[in-house]
């Protein structure tokens, strides 16, 4: 039976199929147990949730989750920067205490577990980023930065690390087993980077910040191509992209999920230019006194096209519109030329936009089943059947089909 792949979603809602209340302070994390109706939750309430009937409280409040299914190993970071490590009974009933990691000496941000090479790898407030032996229980390795690592992505391949920091900026670590080294640093975003997500088929790095814009590295392509994302009013907070539909998953602090479509060809954001008066009329900028005083007129304030990048008067830039292949889904300034040259079918929206009514602090999903959870500061994880990913569920139902 052949497969039916719709490319555009049915619906335009969320289906919610679960609402979880009861913790008394905020929910940091929440992941879907495979093949399990459960959720494993962490929260500022020191509990880790795993189902209805397990419970644990931690000696602090709990920042982050890194769940491993096989093993049934959940390691969580906490508030004063030690990593917990517990064991799951397989009836999900139980969860025994491991190991205690002294990773960090302020709270722990992110964390991930690699299988491949035993490492628990965590970044915190301390400005570090540090890997540890899940075997001994050793401290391998430390890296510092120069502001607070705010989230983290590694690639188990090739032992390199993503991390995203308070100051906005990305850097590129090689790790290890005793050492790392810094490969790059990316730079674009104007406010703190609070989300990572990598894809290693790609070789895509996706990255979310205060600024409400994402970013999309292209790490694989070695040419430093990246495209600007701008479809949030709010910092973003959560990013999960899905490679069989070719979507990006962007969530923010208002509840705001946008879903990109990625297959699409897009073009790459100009970088603004720097001049001294503008270069459509020629008018002085308030800091050039000498052409105000040549001219006696007052200095304009400076602006500039989304589309070419140039340093603008506000007269000459009187026009909004909206630019989708550029990345620019809200309506942003252009000067009057590049805002004449855009036709009414450049402006057909390349993202869809729906309401998750609750703060977004994390979200994880499960595309196999169509299943998504988010969290936040209001202390709800909702459970929901996600019409963008719906497509993924069908297809990989009627494969399961198609073989027997």
């Amino acid at each position: 039976m052949a497969a039916e792949i719709h490319s555009r979603p049915q619906s335009s809602r969320p289906v919610l199929l679960n609402k979880i209340e009861g913790h008394s302070d905020g929910v940091n994390a929440a992941v879907l147990i495979p093949k399990e109706d459960g959720v494993i939750t962490v929260s500022e309430d020191r509990y880790t949730r795993a189902g209805q009937p397990s419970f644990c409280l931690c000696p602090a409040p709990c920042s982050c989750i890194s769940y491993h299914h096989e093993s049934r190993r959940i390691f969580i970071g906490q508030d004063n920067g030690a990593v917990v490590e517990f064991l799951i009974s397989e009836d999900f009933n139980k969860m025994n205490h491991v190991k205690t990691y002294p990773a960090h000496q302020n709270r722990v941000s992110d964390l991930i577990f690699s299988l491949e090479s035993q490492w628990v790898i965590s970044t915190g407030h301390d400005k570090s980023i540090c890997w540890m032996s899940t075997q001994s229980g050793s401290m391998l390795g430390r890296h510092s930065f120069g502001s607070w690592a705010s989230c983290l992505q590694y690639d188990s391949d090739t032992q390199h690390a993503f991390v995203g920091d308070h100051s906005g900026q990305i850097t590129l670590l090689k790790l290890d087993e005793q050492t790392c080294s810094v490969i790059t640093t990316l730079k674009g975003h104007e406010g703190s980077v609070g989300a990572l997500y990598w894809d290693p088929v790609q070789r895509w790095l996706f990255s979310g910040a205060s600024d409400n814009s994402v970013i999309m590295w292209d790490i694989g392509g070695r040419q430093g191509r990246t495209l600007l994302l701008q479809g949030h009013h709010e910092k973003v907070q959560a990013l999960w992209y899905l490679p069989l539909t070719h979507q990006l998953v962007s969530c923010s602090a208002d509840g705001g999920i946008t879903v990109w479509n990625m297959e699409t060809t897009r073009e790459e954001a100009p970088q603004w230019l720097d001049s001294d008066s503008c270069q459509k009329c020629g008018q002085p900028f308030f800091w050039n006194i000498k052409q105000m005083w040549d001219s006696k007129t007052l200095g304009l304030r400076q602006h500039h096209c989304r589309k070419c990048g140039k340093a603008i008067c506000g007269k000459c830039s009187s026009k909004r519109s909206t630019y989708p292949i550029m990345g620019f889904e809200f309506q942003v300034r252009m000067c009057d030329d590049c805002y004449d040259t855009i036709k009414e079918e450049d402006r057909t929206p390349l993202a869809t936009f729906h309401e998750g009514k609750h703060n977004i602090a994390h979200m994880d999903m499960d595309p196999s089943r169509g299943l998504m959870v988010t969290c936040g500061s209001d202390r709800v994880v909702k459970v929901t059947h996600s019409c963008f990913i719906s497509f993924v569920l069908v297809f990989y139902t009627k494969i399961t089909k198609s073989k027997y």
